[in-house]
């Protein structure tokens, strides 16, 4: 009301109308409606207390001027249009005040009309209320989630229920068909020692395999049976993620081929075998009365096992030929857009991939994105610190406009585009609780929205929108984003989802497995509680479903039995360097020592990928040890050059890898492996070298491939002057002192041709095995492996206190919980910084290992995203440096290394170069191609296109029925042709005969393929 009177009766009409329960209107901060997620009123509260008229006035005026703006602004949004304040056409009064009021807010509440005119007001229209941004527009799932509809699902699970049904009713008409009165004694009457009887037993091997009596009834159901296939195949890819329906389309239709083409190769397999291999066998020994017929042995029996052969190896090889189609389609997409192998070369990891750049993601250096994450960090404090929310982002610049239910706020941030510095935007963030709490930690649904753009949510990937015009003006980035915040992190959609199904696979994994502890057990040391992270894997693994554990247990099996078999070739490659060691002069098939050198992304699975290797070289007798360097180096380590804090096998605190001196056999030599948890590359990403010049930094990857090659190359003088038998060796030896250029070559030389004359193992031979391993995964794996980690500190927290009330009352501590706390330190905030910084960590990761890579020593680039596919692969190619280090190790080192010499490729040089696919992705890519054109030829050339879908009713001629004189106890045979069908006749005399057997014939050949699924 204008007179801003508490009692004016224009106030109270205006109450009465709108059925409002209000009874003061003097506020003007309106909480937001249930289906209006934006408030659209910002302006502070009036009190009714203010001081003069003309201040409430102004008060009033100036709210109504940002209402009315915003919510043009927001109606302009329902339709997609960007409206701005040179659009809104209101009348206005005296002042030049648009004359609108904040009613029309209400508009969306009154669906039946809106509201109507009363005293010289015009009636508000009713529109739609824009999108509730307090909740997500869609759910969240996983990329590569299937059957995320129950329904789906449970037409999926019928329709496998159908083909098994379907084979049950098949083997009851091959029982029923076998002692059938009319067809088993033909058999039994048949000369087994014909060649005819072989054609004949083959045809009544089919026809038992196709179900005899119910085959009519099978092919009546046949075109139920593919519909069902085809409605199941196109709803998988209706509801696959936008990104991935051209990838899914193709698969479900290569699937459905593939079934199909398993089926006709089981039954061609089946009957040759039977025709070309069975049966001439068995005539065989008829013929040389090798066995009795009929009393000992009859060929009813074979066909009998032949056709629940034919019945039963469809239906089995079909699951095998779905998998073949998709796994053929999903290797041809991965290789024809140049997907992360498991272990490839630096030079051919593309960082424009799929793995690390998806298509519905947003990039990372998007306006709103960059707002994202500065969110996530303010709101990381809330969760983890108490921090008030309103503080925390009071300190980033966001200003609070609104607040609903449920937890409900609404902030305003004045923005100003990197693009256009002269120019700045309003920045709407609504921020809502998303539970459930994970950790205890409840997460944060957010949307992030320009004042001026529009809600595409519902109508389409707001993430996957390129550059929007707004005017004359231009943002970067998509004008909507959606995600959530945890811990300081931000999730999109598809990665929340990982990381909450994860969290929630885990916890009741171990929530069943709690429920199958024996209840009789009471003390700690047989209960089998797990105490560290090895133990409650296990642990974990009894909870799982009975399919998912035998999954997992016959890929440790194998992985194991991989691990085992370099283990043994490590130990034959020892004990071959014992036997060979006077002809050769000690000279190395083993390394010595093994530097395991584990660097990339956090969650990535470096330790439990790369321990394989580290678990083969203890089978293997070596000692191995662990440093970690994932913290800055100190003062006194910074003084010292970059590279000699990072420890070698064979210096002072760990034993040395020469050879015994006091024993001259050296068989007691002690090898030993160690491993660098992260490196010389961490310091580039999590230190400050990265921001070091050019020059600088070519010579830190100078300094790197230096070390190297000397690590490679172990010296120790010491021990090869001890052990030189001549004095005059030693004096001509020590008389040359190592330089650099031609001295040092004229140094090398002397050393070698010393040590072949004295049969000492020469210092220049290969000592040390350098495996440089790069691990990089995609963001989903990384989401998974946090949500994982969680899960595991929640149950490292319930053990605690499990274990503690296990404890005796002796002063001594009887349980260890060291284990238990290794599994909580094994997540920290730290993680969720470095999934924020994903795509940069990537990137000085890739460009450090690009400059410091070599042929001699190459890094490997281990891709984790398949675990199972990465752990395979890294074994072998474990063992191809093993084969290397033993064809070059049996001789001396060149006479020169080469210098160090590094790419120095910055950053931008390093995206701009073109990422060419390896020849190993060529390859698969045509192989999977051919592979899928053969398939479908199979399926065209063995399919009958001109059936009907649909078999239709036999049509009778009612006429010659009644004619014929039958009557209603004549029976018809309807495997025979009739004279009665469509009005045709069948002659009596021998011609007609030979024409009826002939078409019997036919008809027979042609009914022997089994069309049914």
């Amino acid at each position: 009301c204008k007179c801003m009177q508490p009692n004016c009766v224009e106030g109270d009409g205006l109450i009465n109308r709108l059925g409002s329960s209000r009874t003061n209107m003097v506020s003007f901060e309106d909480d937001p409606s249930p289906g209006e997620g934006t408030p659209l009123l910002a302006s502070t509260s009036v009190s009714p207390s203010t001081t003069t008229t003309d201040e409430k006035r102004e008060a009033f005026q100036s709210f109504r001027r940002r209402s009315v703006a915003k919510l043009s602004l927001r109606q302009g949004s329902q339709t997609g249009l960007l409206a701005s304040l040179r659009d809104v056409e209101a009348p206005v009064d005296e002042g030049g005040i648009p004359n609108v009021h904040p009613v029309e807010g209400l508009a969306p509440l009154f669906p039946n009309g809106g509201i109507a005119a009363y005293e010289g007001r015009e009636m508000v229209p009713y529109r739609e209320a824009s999108l509730v941004k307090s909740v997500p527009a869609f759910p969240p799932y996983r990329r590569k989630a299937r059957h995320r509809s129950f329904y789906l699902w449970w037409t999926n699970e019928f329709r496998h229920w159908w083909k098994s049904s379907r084979l049950l009713v098949r083997l009851a008409g091959l029982y029923v068909y076998s002692y059938d009165p009319v067809a088993a004694p033909k058999v039994l009457i048949l000369d087994p020692e014909k060649r005819k009887t072989m054609r004949k037993l083959l045809k009544f091997s089919k026809k038992l395999g196709q179900g005899g009596p119910v085959r009519e009834f099978i092919k009546t159901v046949k075109p139920f049976t593919r519909g069902m296939r085809i409605l199941v195949g196109g709803w998988r890819w209706f509801e696959a993620a936008p990104c991935r329906r051209g990838e899914v389309g193709v698969e479900e239709a290569m699937a459905f081929v593939g079934n199909r083409v398993s089926r006709i190769v089981a039954r061609t397999v089946t009957d040759d075998l039977a025709y070309y291999l069975i049966f001439p066998v068995q005539r065989y020994l008829f013929r040389q009365d090798m066995v009795e017929y009929p009393m000992q042995y009859h060929p009813i029996t074979i066909c009998v096992c032949i056709g629940i052969v034919r019945a039963v190896s469809p239906y089995a090889a079909s699951f095998q030929g779905s998998r073949l189609g998709r796994v053929l389609t999903r290797r041809m997409f991965s290789s024809g857009k140049n997907r992360w192998l498991p272990t490839q070369r630096i030079e051919d990891l593309n960082l424009l991939s799929d793995d690390c750049q998806e298509r519905d993601e947003v990039n990372q250096t998007a306006d709103l994105v960059v707002i994202a994450h500065t969110v996530a960090t303010a709101l990381g404090k809330v969760q983890t610190d108490g921090v008030p929310q309103l503080d925390a982002l009071e300190e980033e610049g966001f200003k609070q406009v609104g607040a609903g239910s449920g937890g409900y706020a609404v902030y305003q941030h004045n923005f100003q585009a990197r693009k256009l510095s002269f120019k700045k935007t309003t920045i709407l963030l609504h921020v809502t609780p998303y539970g459930p709490s994970i950790l205890d930690i409840m997460p944060y649904y957010l949307v992030l929205e320009f004042e001026d753009s529009g809600d595409f949510r519902q109508k389409m990937w707001s993430n996957s929108l390129a550059n929007i015009d707004l005017g004359p003006h231009k943002w970067q980035g998509p004008q909507v984003l959606e995600g959530y915040c945890y811990q300081g992190a931000f999730f999109s959609t598809h990665h929340f989802a990982e990381l909450k199904e994860m969290y929630d696979k885990q916890l009741l994994a171990y929530e069943y497995a709690c429920k199958k502890l024996p209840s009789s057990v009471k003390t700690h040391s047989q209960s089998g509680v797990p105490t560290d992270l090895p133990t409650l894997k296990k642990f974990l693994e009894a909870g799982k479903r009975q399919r998912k554990r035998r999954k997992n247990i016959s890929e440790y099996n194998e992985l194991q039995k991989v691990v085992k078999s370099v283990s043994k070739e490590i130990t034959a490659l020892i004990k071959k360097e014992k036997r060979k060691k006077d002809a050769t002069g000690g000279q190395a098939y083993a390394p010595k020592g093994v530097i395991l050198y584990f660097e990339g992304l956090d969650c990535s699975g470096k330790s439990s990928t790369g321990g394989l290797v580290q678990a083969a070289l203890e089978q293997a007798g070596y000692e191995v040890g662990m440093r970690q360097y994932n913290r800055p180096p100190t003062a006194e380590q910074r003084a010292r050059p970059w590279m000699d804090r990072f420890e070698l096998p064979g210096a002072t605190s760990i034993v040395d890898l020469t050879p015994n001196t006091k024993d001259d056999d050296g068989d007691e030599v002690e090898r030993i492996g160690l491993v660098w948890d992260r490196g010389p590359a961490g310091d580039f990403v999590y230190g400050n070298l990265n921001e070091l010049p050019l020059a600088e930094k070519k010579k830190r990857f100078e300094e790197f491939i230096a070390f190297d090659q000397q690590v490679r190359f172990h010296l120790s003088f010491s021990s090869l002057l001890c052990r030189l038998e001549h004095s005059d060796s030693r004096i001509s030896l020590c008389s040359l002192v190592p330089r650099e250029g031609r001295e040092f070559d004229c140094f090398v030389s002397r050393c070698c041709a010393l040590c072949k004359s004295s049969h000492v193992t020469c210092p220049f031979s290969l000592q040390i095995l350098f495996l440089k391993l790069f691990f990089v995964t995609n963001r989903d794996s990384i989401a998974k492996t946090l949500g994982k980690r969680l899960a595991q500190k929640k149950m490292a927290n319930d053990l605690t206190t499990w274990l503690q009330a296990c404890r005796s009352r002796s002063e001594e501590e009887d349980i260890d919980f060291e284990g238990l706390e290794e599994i909580k330190a094994h997540i920290d905030p730290t993680d969720f910084i470095a999934f924020n910084n994903y795509e940069r960590n990537l990137r000085i990761f890739s460009n450090v290992v690009l400059n410091t890579d070599s042929e001699q020593n190459p890094w490997v680039v281990v891709n984790t995203g398949d675990r199972y596919a990465a752990r395979k692969s890294l074994m072998q190619v474990f063992r191809a440096h093993l084969h290397d280090f033993e064809t070059r190790g049996q001789g001396c080192c060149p006479k020169s290394l080469p210098p160090p010499r590094t790419r120095g490729l910055t950053m931008a040089d390093m995206m701009k170069k073109k990422f060419t696919k390896s020849w190993r992705h060529n390859v698969w890519t045509w192989i999977a191609f051919a592979s899928l054109l053969l398939l479908a030829f199979v399926y065209a050339e063995n399919t009958k296109w001109s059936d009907s879908w649909f078999r239709t009713p036999t049509k009778f001629n009612i006429t010659d029925l009644l004619e014929g004189g039958m009557d209603d106890d004549s029976v018809i045979d309807i495997g025979k042709p009739s004279a009665l069908v469509d009005g045709t006749t069948t002659k009596k005399g021998k011609t007609g005969k030979k024409k009826a057997a002939k078409e019997d014939k036919v008809v027979m050949e042609e009914t022997l393929g089994d069309d049914g699924e």
